[in-house]
């Protein structure tokens, strides 16, 4: 079950001057390892109030134009909170699918900008920008869950904790049931983000596509799941824009990562539910982004419109 779909800026403002030609790239707003298992299925009707924490522990790899490695073993972590996310589930239909809709605003302690060496990191944490889906469509099927919906990303977080661009998202997911009593399941997640020229600059990160999902296995009679999520993300455009600076040649980064998952409920009664999720991704480090690691830890709290 996909409880809540926050998503987060977390990523670099660089400040290099060097004589070596780099292959970098700027980074988006989504990243991988937010969601997981089931993340093609919306919950059931209701409303949900999430209280995240995403860890991420990079190890950033610099190479030259010619693929020589120039810069290893240096690291970056970054600590970022946010404040109650509120998902909302209507307990209407419409063209046979429940009606959703989310808002979350982050608080971080600084963004990576570019993946390339330098990262600047603020002494204390701001509110960073918002995201809202004003619009998701889920559909239950007989083996099968889709999920369809619009977001956005507004520029609200200043200085160290903003991305300063606009993003529109599109998503489409699915959690397919491998077995008639659905005990085994499998779920794919793509994100699209259309981003925006950043403010006062001329600038324009490329468009990036993610993909999360995982396979699982329920238990407690469908209540928790665990297994191995993974994520992927790539760019399927060029960064553009005169204000590049002319040493960082841009390139199209990817990004894989794949760990353990579980959720569980942790009490029940009536029609409140609390529910925990820990995912823990290895992120391995190509030429063109970071590595390090990942961790998403999750309370949700669900009043569900109809008893479970």
């Amino acid at each position: 079950m996909r409880i809540t779909n926050p998503k987060v800026t977390v990523i670099a403002i660089c400040a290099l001057a060097v004589s070596v030609s780099l292959k970098a790239q700027y980074l988006g707003d989504q990243l991988v390892g937010l969601t997981g298992l089931k993340a093609g299925s919306q919950p059931p009707p209701g409303t949900y109030v999430t209280l995240p924490l995403y860890y991420g522990h990079y190890d950033i790899s610099t190479y030259n134009a010619q693929g020589d490695q120039i810069l290893k073993n240096s690291t970056a972590s970054l600590n970022v909170f946010m404040l109650p996310s509120l998902q909302i589930v209507a307990p209407f239909k419409v063209l046979g699918a429940s009606v959703g809709a989310s808002f979350s605003e982050w608080i971080i302690n600084g963004v990576l900008n570019q993946a390339t060496l330098n990262f600047q990191r603020s002494s204390s944490y701001a509110y960073g920008d918002i995201y809202i889906q004003p619009l998701v469509l889920g559909w239950h099927l007989a083996r099968a869950d889709v999920t369809a919906g619009y977001a956005f990303f507004a520029p609200t977080g200043a200085g160290l904790a903003g991305r300063h661009m606009w993003v529109n998202e599109l998503d489409l997911g699915t959690t397919v049931y491998l077995d008639p009593a659905k005990h085994f399941n499998a779920s794919a997640m793509m994100f699209y983000d259309f981003n925006r020229p950043k403010r006062n600059t001329n600038i324009t990160v490329g468009d990036i596509v993610t993909l999360t999902g995982g396979i699982g296995r329920s238990f407690l009679k469908g209540a928790a799941n665990a297994g191995v999520a993974y994520g992927a993300q790539w760019k399927t455009t060029h960064d553009s824009g005169s204000d590049i600076p002319p040493f960082l040649p841009i390139t199209n980064g990817r990004v894989f990562g794949v760990g353990p998952e579980l959720d569980m409920p942790v009490f029940a009664k009536g029609r409140n539910v609390g529910i925990v999720q820990f995912r823990y991704l290895w992120l391995p480090g190509p030429k063109t982004e970071f590595g390090g690691r990942a961790l998403t830890a999750t309370f949700t709290f669900a009043r569900l419109f109809v008893p479970r």
